[in-house]
């Protein structure tokens, strides 16, 4: 049971460590001295990963069917592999930008496969390890996950320190590797209530609700791009932060994501989220505003934690909320939400890529505050219109799920 355990938050720690490895390295492939990227080659790098993940998140289940969700695991922890490969393989590139380039798109391609295959089979496996802590379990995964989404740019900040930035792609590559080893040596299994709920097919129709719920994680998806993504980029070229700094100011971001969802579901098990959940969007959209105007580092550091702490309980409490209101469709909820917030991130990440070359990148993140105040807006109605009596604890408690 213990390496069951181990196998299972490691290879979410490490999914969170590949998914951020590329915005991490934001500064390093925009760097004329290194792959000189445009702002519009930036952004496009995040469209493959995207496409991917939505794919291989509404495949798995089916694959699982025919070959078990272990192998679906296995799947993603090779993808992951070779996406981080390529990465690192991209620095002999430099001189031919044009084929680093084509490299880094295929990198995130095997990210994005990488991603939802893992996350697919990641998130029942958790499910399963703690009878009656079913939604603890869960929660764990998704704090690991975010714990290494934070882990990703220090590690790039600290290899570029050596002047060998591609030692960490190569050191996760070589994680994921004995990761892949130690993972197909044991019995894992769905238990069978999971296997059937997993492969069930059933005639959904959207209701109309639902879709509101997934344009509002669409602009949620998008705020979190321009954090996410191009945080780092935005620390460097307009705060005149170093790679280093921007690196940790990224790392910051992540980190309190990840503690912000853990102090959120704490908070859950007594208190009602729903005027927390209402208010944070519009908390969100100050930070995005208000942080281009910032004029020291400290002041800098501060709105990534701030922002990640504002945007750390919105995507999980809108699966929470969402899923209460259609919960006999509880799986295809959540495989909407997420496609949903993969549509958002890769849609604002390739308009800032885009417009950034013409406007700066400090327009672009005072942009960001329509889409948190969106957001917002579809947030309020969502919950003033819904005929439940609000957000139940019990709900609110599956925050990270």
């Amino acid at each position: 049971m213990t390496k069951k355990i181990i196998s299972i938050y490691a290879s979410g720690f490490m999914t969170g460590v590949a998914l951020i490895m590329f915005p991490g390295a934001g500064s390093i492939l925009t760097d004329p001295e290194f792959h000189g990227f445009t702002g519009g080659q930036f952004g496009s790098i995040f469209t493959p990963q995207i496409v991917l993940a939505i794919l291989s998140s509404l495949l798995a289940p089916k694959l699982a069917d025919k070959i078990s969700m272990k192998k679906v695991l296995l799947t993603g922890l090779v993808a992951s592999f070779v996406s981080m490969l390529l990465l690192g393989a991209s620095h002999w590139l430099i001189e031919y930008q044009m084929v680093a380039y084509g490299i880094i798109l295929l990198s995130t391609a095997f990210l994005g496969a990488g991603f939802g295959f893992s996350i697919t089979a990641l998130n029942p496996f958790a499910y399963q390890l703690f009878e009656g802590k079913e939604s603890s379990a869960v929660t764990g995964l998704h704090f690991f996950l975010g714990i290494g989404t934070a882990t990703s740019p220090l590690l790039i900040s600290y290899f570029t320190g050596f002047s060998i930035w591609w030692g960490a792609p190569f050191l996760a590559a070589a994680i994921l590797f004995l990761l892949f080893v130690f993972t197909a040596a044991l019995p894992l299994e769905l238990k069978e209530s999971l296997k059937e709920e997993e492969t069930k097919a059933q005639s959904f129709k959207v209701p109309a609700r639902l879709w509101i719920y997934v344009v509002a994680v669409f602009f949620y998806g998008a705020c979190e791009a321009t954090f996410g993504s191009w945080g780092s980029v935005f620390l460097e070229q307009e705060g005149g932060l170093s790679v280093a700094r921007a690196s940790l100011g990224l790392s910051l971001f992540w980190g309190f994501v990840a503690v912000g969802r853990v102090l959120f579901a704490l908070f859950a098990l007594k208190f009602s989220t729903r005027l927390i959940f209402m208010s944070m969007p519009f908390i969100l959209a100050t930070v995005f505003f208000f942080t281009p105007l910032a004029d020291t580092e400290i002041l800098y550091l501060m709105a990534m934690v701030v922002g990640g702490l504002a945007i750390s309980f919105l995507f999980p409490q809108s699966v929470s909320v969402s899923t209460d209101e259609f919960p006999e469709h509880s799986a295809e909820v959540s495989g909407f939400m997420v496609a949903a917030l993969q549509l958002g991130f890769g849609f604002s990440a390739n308009v800032i890529g885009f417009f950034s070359e013409m406007y700066s990148l400090t327009v672009m993140f005072q942009f960001s505050t329509v889409y948190a105040v969106l957001f917002g807006g579809l947030i309020v109605y969502l919950l003033k219109t819904n005929t439940m009596a609000g957000v139940n604890k019990e709900s609110a408690a599956s925050v990270s799920d």
